[in-house]
């Protein structure tokens, strides 16, 4: 990873945040003599926590839990000399950041602790030492938001935590898009700076990384070459730290259609607005009338993708097509998706990658990525006895840092729970 290691995506943005102790200290200087030269002129004295401060309560929680465990420090008060002075940034607020503060806790510092084979001794070794929050996105120069920053192994940055919605964990603006997965894409370059990644990953798509286009391109069509992001396709080491991710944050459903995309061939057209509404009229109705897609999915012949400035490409299954451009269908009425077109399965390559992932992590680190991935998504969506997880009327996964048990609706929920150990430092709290 070089010393400092951008992860952005396309037209979303996703959020970096980190958290600050208030511990202030004052250094001291002594002189090395044979003679008692007696006590240090300096202050020596390393102070407590300003009891008075507003910011007390989250000030210890972060001592307690990052700093004395793991040499982890969370800054959330937004320090200009840790900050790109190019970008206009804005600090987060406190309540975000005590949000974001128990959830890194919750979601990824205590998964780790008890899935790592050193248990709680592996982060302490291996965790960034900074984790710095920033409110709002940072925006490149292409119209992307960045959503982290790795700096050396030692510091992560992580952004837009103001609008972090602990209610929504899932799309574009959801907890793991915006945080957790660049967690986990940022932790995976430090592991690989310590144990590089096998050389055979960096040949499975030899030839197809894109250093400078990736932001252009389509995320379908990168799935059916082998990358679970179109970031991944931008080089092999971001290629490996995000198939790791990608497997950890996305649940099962996502999971399953992103597979499914990448087993079909897919292509991406200029289209005009007569041609999007002569071959896709539902589709085209739904969008102009709700701004949506919600006849456009992944799993569809097609979908209109917005390319900025009001361009849009037409991204659509590669099929049989007739002089007019229509599906071309069979006696029987059904049409043939395109598999193998290009001679590559993106579905298989994607599990091929992700075993050396898995392989490596085992051998390494003693980490068992499903294991992981069990984890974090159980921690995340509620399940029943069995284990299965539960689904609302919608068909989506229920969340369960929001959720309140029917049968025992006095029980706070875990969210509830978490935040309600930093206000119990308020107990703590004097007045000036």
């Amino acid at each position: 990873m070089n010393n400092n290691k951008h992860l952005f995506a396309k037209r979303w943005g996703l959020v970096c945040c980190g958290i600050a102790t208030a511990l202030t200290a004052s250094i001291g200087f002594t002189a090395c003599s044979e003679d008692d030269l007696g006590p240090s002129i300096y202050d020596t004295t390393e102070y407590p926590l300003d009891r008075s401060a507003y910011t007390f309560p989250l000030d210890t929680f972060v001592k307690k839990n990052f700093l004395e465990p793991y040499n982890l420090k969370y800054i959330y008060k937004m320090e200009d000399v840790g900050s790109d002075m190019q970008k206009n940034l804005v600090p987060a607020t406190y309540e975000k950041s005590v949000d974001l503060a128990v959830l890194v806790k919750y979601l990824w510092l205590d998964v780790y602790a008890k899935l790592a084979g050193e248990k709680e001794v592996f982060l302490k070794k291996y965790s960034p030492r900074i984790i710095h929050v920033i409110g709002s996105p940072g925006y490149l120069s292409d119209g992307s938001r960045e959503v982290g920053v790795a700096e050396g192994g030692i510091k992560v940055t992580l952004m837009e935590v103001n609008r972090l919605n602990v209610s929504q964990i899932e799309g574009a603006y959801g907890l793991n898009q915006l945080f957790f997965h660049t967690m986990h894409h940022e932790f995976g370059h430090i592991l690989d700076q310590t144990s590089l990644r096998p050389t055979a990953f960096n040949t499975i798509s030899s030839g197809l990384y894109d250093a400078m286009g990736w932001a252009q391109k389509s995320d379908t069509i990168q799935a059916a070459l082998g990358f679970v992001t179109p970031y991944g396709s931008s080089q092999a080491g971001e290629d490996w730290v995000e198939t790791l991710s990608c497997y950890v944050t996305y649940n099962d459903d996502r999971w399953a259609q992103l597979l499914n995309s990448a087993h079909y061939d897919w292509e991406e057209i200029d289209y005009s607005d007569e041609d999007y509404q002569k071959y896709y009229p539902r589709a085209y109705q739904d969008y102009k009338t709700n701004y949506t897609r919600m006849s456009c999915n992944y799993d569809t012949i097609g979908y209109l993708r917005q390319m900025g400035n009001y361009e849009f490409k037409l991204v659509r299954k590669v099929v049989p097509r007739n002089a007019d451009g229509w599906v071309a269908l069979d006696a029987d009425g059904n049409y043939t998706v395109s598999t193998d077109a290009d001679n590559i399965d993106g579905r298989e390559v994607i599990l091929e990658k992700l075993d050396l992932v898995r392989t490596w992590l085992k051998e390494n680190w003693s980490i068992d990525i499903d294991e992981l991935r069990r984890e974090v998504q159980t921690r995340q969506y509620v399940t029943n006895a069995n284990g299965d997880f539960l689904r609302d009327n919608y068909g989506n996964f229920v969340n369960r840092l929001t959720y309140v048990d029917p049968a025992n609706p006095d029980k706070p929920s875990i969210y509830e729970q978490l935040t309600q150990e930093v206000e119990e430092y308020k107990k703590l709290q004097t007045t000036k």
